[in-house]
């Protein structure tokens, strides 16, 4: 059975996820109506795996026997792809800082804690992704870069 903590835990993060979720969603369209239509498949891909992730959360809480919540964290929209980018860049570092804390915090529960190791994988390949593209546009050029994204 789960712990207060442990259940505090997961409801904060379905509610983060939800909230990055419509972030990221709002940016894509924010992209696609740019016309870029690359970065936007990419960007709404991310929304609809954090809303899976969210889901998957919630999931678990009914799993234990808890009632998740309804609610979404409130997340910045920015209208420039870089700054899009450089934020979620930087958020990606604090919760893969933040998920390899969560996972000691569930070291009696195997299911949940390998379900945060699943999503310390995700997040790593994301931020990867990011920094990869933030480094194209230092190398190439802003414009370049948004060039390669239509």
């Amino acid at each position: 059975m789960a712990n207060a903590k442990q259940i505090e835990i997961l409801q904060a993060f379905a509610k983060g996820w939800f909230g990055t979720s419509q972030q990221h969603s709002i940016h894509a369209e924010i992209i696609r109506q740019k016309g870029f239509a690359k970065l936007a498949d990419k960007m709404q891909e991310e929304a609809d795996d954090e809303w899976k992730e969210a889901q998957r959360v919630n999931a678990r809480l009914l799993e234990l026997g808890e009632t998740p919540v309804v609610g979404a964290v409130e997340y910045p929209v920015f209208n420039d792809v870089r700054e899009i980018l450089a934020f979620d860049l930087e958020e990606g570092y604090k919760g893969m800082a933040y998920l390899n804390e969560v996972v000691n915090a569930f070291s009696d529960d195997y299911i949940t804690r390998r379900m945060f190791e699943e999503f310390i994988v995700d997040e790593q390949e994301h931020t990867n992704w990011l920094a990869e593209h933030l480094g194209l546009i230092d190398q190439i050029g802003y414009q370049n870069y948004l060039m390669k994204q239509m």
